[in-house]
C-alpha cells in the first residue's frame, strides 16, 4: 500500500486528517485582521456560537481560499469534489462549540486555524480526539459523519482565535446538489490562479 492509499484509508476509518501548513502564517494574520475589523462593526455571532466576536459568510476573500484549497484537498483524500461555501468565525475567551455534525453541504470539510492571540491553543475535538492546531494547520473531516466540538475556551483575558471552515461535497455523491450552496450566482473555478504562476 502506497502513501496515498494509506492516507485515504486513514481518512475513511478515522473520518478526519490533520494537515500541516495548509496556508502561510502571513495569510492567517491577514484574514484574522479582517475578522477583527468585522468584530469592531458589531458583527454578531451565529446559532452555534451566539457570542462569537464575529462571523463571516460568503465573503469573497474566504471564498477565494475555498477555491485555492480545493485541488490540494482532492489530491489528499483521493476524491473529486465540488465546493459549497466558506464560513469564518472569530472566537473569544468563554466561547464553546457544542458537539454536532454538519448539514449535507459540509460533506467534506476543512477547518483552518488562522491567527490567534497570546500563543494560546484552543483545541478542537474530532470524535473524542483532541487536536491542537498551529496557525496555518487544518483538519479535513467528514462533517456529516463525525461529531466535533470545542470545550469552553479558558484562555487569557481578551483572547481571540480566527477559524475558517471550507466546505465541499463529493462530485458524484449523494449531496452533489448542495454544490455552490445552491446559489446559482456563485460558480467556483478550480486552479483559477494558475496563469499567475506561469513565467
Amino acid at each position: 500500500m502506497n502513501i496515498e492509499e494509506r492516507i485515504k484509508k486513514e481518512f475513511d476509518i478515522k473520518k478526519y486528517l490533520y494537515v500541516k501548513d495548509v496556508i502561510p502564517k502571513e495569510i492567517c494574520y491577514f484574514l484574522t485582521s479582517m475578522l477583527l475589523l468585522e468584530s469592531r462593526k458589531n458583527n454578531k455571532g451565529d446559532e452555534q456560537v451566539a457570542d462569537a466576536a464575529a462571523v463571516v459568510h460568503h465573503e469573497p476573500v474566504f471564498s477565494t481560499l475555498l477555491e485555492l484549497v480545493w485541488p490540494m484537498l482532492e489530491e489528499t483524500i483521493g476524491e473529486k469534489l465540488l465546493p459549497t461555501y466558506a464560513y469564518s468565525r472569530l472566537y473569544k475567551n468563554g466561547n464553546d462549540l457544542k458537539k454536532h455534525t454538519d448539514r449535507p453541504a459540509c460533506e467534506i470539510s476543512v477547518t483552518l486555524q488562522l491567527g490567534r492571540s497570546h500563543h494560546y491553543s484552543w483545541p478542537i475535538f474530532m470524535g473524542g480526539n483532541r487536536i491542537d492546531l498551529a496557525e496555518g494547520d487544518g483538519v479535513i473531516y467528514k462533517g456529516c459523519e463525525i461529531d466535533h466540538w470545542r470545550e469552553k475556551c479558558s484562555g487569557p483575558n481578551n483572547y481571540y482565535s480566527g477559524q475558517v471552515f471550507l466546505h465541499y461535497v463529493k462530485e458524484n455523491g449523494i449531496y452533489k446538489n448542495e454544490a455552490y450552496d445552491r446559489m446559482d450566482k456563485i460558480k467556483y473555478v478550480k486552479n483559477s490562479h494558475i496563469l499567475m504562476l506561469q513565467k
